[in-house]
């Protein structure tokens, strides 16, 4: 009995809340409210009387006046001409004019033709077709419409106006103009917010300005603070620089830009590809900063270099002509003629020097250069000289088991033709080296100097020169064992040069041979933090 109980209690809400419903939706009857001249006879086709002169309805809260008008009572309808006005009493979120109105007052829809313009506290929406729900505060267009609102202009074939939640939703050959062509905007699906001036864009949308393009499939703009979010295909370019990723952010009022996830960005001026998961780009000053994954790829001479460090951050210096680069931490590098692995690189345009920091190794075709800290110098856009301080090394191996190998307090290396052809080494230097005739290796000369110049050619010791201080001697082979064939802190890096351009993702610990404290220019400390700003 319990149960029953409890579902004929259910069916008794049940039938109430539908006849609630049915009570809610109940129409009411169109009043005549005024007119000058009213007129009424059989002669006048489906019963219709005739309204003429300042003649005005209601139907519940809602007033509409017109010129004239032909009133069926029947069908508690009416069509209205000339000076139309359609508002609500005590309501001053929707207004109405026209040249023609159909009403129907059973279903409450108003059909407004001809030289329409509708109003609200926030937009005025011009058109010659519009169909009005007034028991939902609906409008509805499909014949083109234009909306004005404040400084942006909005125009679509298709709409839907919902005056309660001040939203207009637009279809097809949406165009937005902003600030008198300031920007516009072109999309495909697009809802406008009348309260909150934001743009929510659901298809294929570009964006234009007079320097800049933006395209995606989903997003917003928000036309108060110009802050904006694309999403999906993006893309951003302006006059030097072209941007895609799986999104965007962009502040035009202060023009910074953030990119989210699979980024390209590419400086056609520099012919500079930057690649990360996490970008941000600033244009006053201009400065890149990428992180997460990031790779710099530069084209030279034909050949692309690819650097990949845990963050790369492009800036021009105080004079605003030069630009800098600085890549932080697990820094790689291949180039097809040149390898680098370092903690981090600084480079500016200003006099091209490279300067690696924090246990640099470079490969340059069969030389492995070490030391604290090194400087390249680049000439054309292609490697000059290096310098090595505070302890460098270059190793070349001769075959598996014996080593070339040059080792002083400072070094200076010169390259032809990319090519290393020249070594001058200063402060207690020392060379092992592996003299080679048609038979192969005939023995090994150790040596140490204060100064030396070393000539090489193709690559390999041809002609040392002793400059002061000189000891050493030539050596048989069977004489030394193979650890008084290597100097100090020596260390073969093979296994850690990268070999292919993705290789620079493969970050290697080098092993510390040497306990002697490593030094670090101040001038390499970085200031620069990364900040994700929130979107919307």
């Amino acid at each position: 009995m319990r149960i029953n109980s409890i579902k004929y209690f259910y069916l008794i809400v049940l039938f109430a809340l539908a006849a609630s419903a049915v009570s809610a939706q109940k129409s009411t009857k169109v009043e005549i409210l005024h007119s000058n001249f009213f007129r009424s006879d059989k002669d006048i086709g489906g019963g219709a009387q005739r309204l003429i002169g300042n003649v005005a309805f209601r139907q519940d809260s809602t007033i509409m006046k017109c010129d004239s008008a032909w009133f069926f009572s029947e069908k508690n309808m009416f069509e209205a001409f000339s000076n139309v006005h359609l508002f609500k009493e005590g309501d001053n979120t929707i207004d109405i004019k026209s040249n023609f109105l159909r009403h129907n007052g059973n279903t409450k829809m108003a059909q407004f033709r001809k030289n329409v313009v509708m109003r609200d506290t926030q937009v005025v929406l011009y058109t010659d077709s519009l169909d009005y729900d007034i028991r939902r505060d609906i409008g509805y267009y499909l014949y083109g419409a234009r909306i004005v609102d404040s400084a942006t202009t909005l125009t679509s074939s298709k709409g839907h106006y919902y005056n309660k939640k001040r939203e207009i939703y637009f279809k097809d050959k949406v165009i937005v103009l902003h600030n008198k062509g300031e920007y516009e905007m072109y999309s495909d699906t697009l809802k406008y917010d009348t309260q909150t001036k934001i743009t929510y864009f659901f298809g294929p949308t570009e964006f234009y300005n007079d320097t800049n393009y933006m395209y995606a499939e989903f997003g917003w703009y928000n036309t108060n603070n110009n802050k904006s979010f694309f999403k999906q295909n993006a893309i951003y370019n302006n006059p030097n620089q072209s941007i895609t990723a799986d999104s965007i952010f962009y502040d035009r009022n202060i023009k910074h830009g953030i990119a989210y996830s699979n980024v390209v960005a590419t400086d056609t001026v520099q012919q500079v590809v930057i690649k990360g998961n996490y970008l941000e780009v600033f244009q006053n000053p201009e400065k890149v900063l990428v992180t997460d994954s990031a790779l710099l790829i530069h084209i030279v001479d034909g050949d692309s270099l690819f650097l990949h460090a845990d963050t790369i951050i492009t800036e021009f210096d105080t004079s605003g002509e030069h630009r800098i680069f600085y890549a932080y931490h697990h820094t790689r590098i291949f180039k097809s003629n040149f390898q680098a692995q370092t903690d981090s690189l600084f480079f500016s345009m200003v006099d091209s020097v490279l300067q690696f920091y924090g246990s640099p190794v470079i490969w340059a075709q069969e030389n492995q250069i070490t030391s604290t800290f090194i400087e390249a110098f680049m000439i054309d856009e292609k490697l000059d000289h290096f310098k090595l301080y505070d302890g460098g090394l270059i190793i070349a191996m001769e075959d598996t088991a014996h080593f070339n190998q040059i080792k002083g307090v400072e070094m200076t290396g010169y390259l032809r033709n990319n090519k290393l052809y020249k070594i001058d080494v200063f402060k207690k230097s020392e060379t092992i080296y592996f003299p080679v005739d048609k038979y192969g290796i005939f023995g090994v000369n150790k040596s140490k100097s204060t100064d030396i110049t070393i000539l090489l050619k193709n690559n390999k010791m041809n002609r040392i020169i002793y400059r002061q201080s000189y000891e050493g001697k030539m050596h048989p082979l069977d004489d030394l064992t193979p650890k008084q064939m290597k100097v100090r802190d020596f260390i073969w890096l093979e296994k850690q040069r990268p070999v292919e351009p993705n290789d620079v993702f493969i970050w290697f610990d080098i092993p510390k041979n040497s306990k002697k404290k490593k030094r670090r220019p101040s001038s390499t400390k970085s200031n620069h933090s990364i900040q994700k700003i929130p979107i919307h």
